[in-house]
This record gives C-alpha cells, sequence and structure tokens, in this order.
C-alpha cells in the first residue's frame, strides 16, 4: 500500500499563472510517521503554503528572490519557478497532527500515523 501518490499539479486559481515545478521529494516510513522531505531552494518560510483538503496534501511554495539591479545571469542552476507539491495522504495519517518545518530550502513535513491504527501488543490471560 503507497502512502502517498502524486497528482497532477494545477496553477493556483488566486494567483496568475507562473511557472511551477513539482519539486524534488522523499518519503520515509517508521512504526510511529510518515515523513516528507521535499527540497525548496530559494524559499523562505512565509512564501510556504500548505493545505490539508480531506485526503489531499498540497504544498505551494513561492520563490521571491530579486536579483540586484543590472545583474544579469550567465548560469542558473535552479529554473526561475514556484513549486507546487499535491499528495494523496494515505488513510492511516492522523489530520490534526501533521507538522511542517523548513530550515534552509528543506521543507519536513511529519505525518503520524493514528494511534488507533499502529500496531499494539494484546495480552493474553489464562
Amino acid at each position: 500500500m503507497n502512502l502517498l501518490t502524486k497528482k497532477e499539479p494545477q496553477a493556483p486559481a488566486q494567483t496568475a499563472p507562473r511557472r511551477t515545478l513539482i519539486p524534488r521529494y522523499s518519503v520515509e516510513e517508521t512504526a510511529d510517521a510518515f515523513t516528507v522531505t521535499a527540497l525548496l531552494p530559494g524559499v523562505n518560510s512565509p512564501d510556504v503554503e500548505t493545505n490539508l483538503d480531506r485526503e489531499t496534501l498540497t504544498v505551494f511554495a513561492r520563490r521571491t528572490w530579486t536579483p540586484p539591479e543590472g545583474w544579469t545571469a550567465v548560469y542558473r542552476e535552479t529554473p526561475q519557478a514556484d513549486y507546487r507539491l499535491v499528495l494523496e495522504l494515505d488513510r492511516r495519517v492522523d489530520r490534526e497532527a501533521v507538522r511542517a518545518e523548513l530550515k534552509q530550502g528543506v521543507l519536513t513535513l511529519t505525518l503520524p500515523k493514528a494511534e488507533s491504527l499502529k500496531p499494539r501488543r494484546i495480552e493474553i490471560k489464562g
């Protein structure tokens, strides 16, 4: 069973169309949670929007870097674009306990598993 499946990205309705990229990301699973790590170079915390709607998690990150006056790019490692990642959540995720943290362009989303679905030991009497 897959934790998350990627959906097709769409531009936000409230903003003008702008190029968006699906960021590089990875998903790891432990006994207690799923962790999604997404690389968002050039993005600051105020420019990241995460939304959870039913079983869909959406991350939209706007790059706001403005080149200095008179600056000309000779070579760019990353294109001038925003990031959009849309993931379908596994039903085992506790949606009320999802946490997000951005440090140096790396977004870490922690998606704890619902307590009722975690493995537990059942005592046998007798």
